[in-house]
């Protein structure tokens, strides 16, 4: 064979191998759509694509006289496995704006993503990792459309507008941390769990604050069922609640730490909290870093203001119960933190860590119906005393004569 005829079979060769690898190379690395979930609440709908990996998405309204459709194109990006091939894929929803989701595979690296509205309204739609997916909120209002909800900005003297304009709270949501398939930490010497324990705190706290105050409260699980972050504050915004409050139990590597701190959502750089952040985020193993930009713009809203306060009131009156009965229960203070629990709530909320199931001691103690009484009574007592301090006595009440101080750390 002369050299020449050799010489361009090898480079063809090189050039097909070339070809085929990048072929195997951009496969891999597209993006796989593998679910598509969404739940209903009376003012919006939720929807959440389930993703593979990272990918762009480039979004489009077009209107039209009957129905008006708003397109996603992610790329690269392909439908999995599990959808139909033989025709479009839809996904009938029929609620509020919302009629359907419809799927569609443009070429070999754009899947389009179609919501059919009978009238576009206000929706957000923001991108979380580890698992990868994007998630929808689709609103009834028909109001100007929107990226993000913002609202208003804090005032130059650093009070929100509920402040300024005297709001008061009616309606309280509960959040007992875990539940189901997710256990939380545990103490396998006690056989005791994460999920039952809140979910017992949470009753009692129910109790406290809706028999004895007369508030309107709302558990997110009343037994043991697993709910996704997501939809936890999902049921908090579709009630229009007032506060949000989340109840969960620590743990940590250094069997000695032990006490209780809580926190509001905002972006940090101490360790510890996003240790802390990372524990509780783990049933989705979600990435911090990923969090800034949302946490960027959930900070220009007055809410963060008011769940900073709404922290600084849980802990101190936590702290003091626990410590008339037992001084050796440490104050670790307000901290802030990435919560994807916390993320979504259109109210002030805050994530309480009520004693450390990893110390033997305060593990003995969460096993006992007095000390998990005392947690109720100073969360109830904390969230009663942020309440008056809007000027608030009771649920609708009168403004009070004079309001209850909050000491906010820095």
């Amino acid at each position: 064979m002369p050299r020449s005829t050799h010489n361009y079979q090898s480079i063809f060769c090189g050039i097909l191998l070339l070809a085929l690898s990048s072929l195997a190379f951009a496969a891999t690395t597209r993006a796989t759509l593998n679910n598509i979930r969404f739940y209903n609440y009376p003012d919006y709908t939720r929807v959440v694509l389930d993703l593979s990996r990272p990918m762009q998405i480039r979004e489009k309204v077009l209107p039209g006289k009957e129905v008006t459709r708003l397109y996603f194109d992610l790329t690269p990006c392909r439908m999995g496995a599990d959808f139909p091939r033989e025709k479009v894929p839809e996904i009938p929803i029929d609620t509020g704006n919302l009629k359907r989701v419809r799927l569609g595979q443009q070429n070999a690296d754009t899947l389009r993503v179609v919501f059919d509205f009978f009238q576009i309204g206000r929706y957000r739609q923001f991108y979380l990792r580890g698992p990868d997916r994007i998630v929808f909120d689709i609103y009834q209002q028909q109001r100007e459309i929107a990226s993000a909800p913002t609202l208003p900005e804090t005032s130059d003297g650093g009070y929100s507008l509920a402040r300024q304009l005297g709001l008061g709270v009616h309606h309280i949501i509960v959040d007992p941390g875990h539940g189901g398939k997710d256990p939380g930490t545990a103490n396998p010497q006690l056989k005791l769990q994460e999920k039952s324990i809140t979910l017992d705190i949470a009753r009692r706290l129910k109790l406290l604050l809706g028999g004895k105050a007369g508030f309107k409260v709302t558990l997110t699980r009343d037994d043991d069922r697993y709910i996704s972050l997501e939809e936890r504050t999902a049921i908090a915004n579709s009630h229009k609640a007032d506060l949000f409050v989340s109840i969960h139990l620590n743990a940590a590597p250094n069997k000695k730490a032990r006490g209780v701190e809580t926190y509001y959502l905002s972006f940090t750089t101490d360790p510890w909290a996003t240790q802390v952040a990372a524990q509780e985020n783990a049933v989705s193993t979600k990435s911090i870093g990923e969090m800034k930009s949302l946490i960027e713009k959930i900070m220009q809203n007055a809410k963060v203001t008011e769940s900073k306060a709404l922290a600084a009131s849980v802990q101190k009156n936590l702290a003091d119960t626990l410590r008339k009965q037992h001084k050796q229960v440490a104050n670790l203070g307000v901290k802030k933190a990435p919560f994807y629990v916390l993320a979504g709530a259109e109210m002030p909320s805050v994530l309480v860590e009520a004693s450390f199931l990893s110390h033997k001691d305060e593990a003995r103690l969460l096993n006992t119906d007095a000390y998990r009484e005392q947690i109720a009574k100073g969360l109830y007592d904390g969230i009663l005393a942020y309440i008056h301090s809007l000027g608030k006595t009771e649920p609708g009440g009168e403004h009070s004569q004079t309001a209850a101080s909050v000491n906010l750390q820095p």
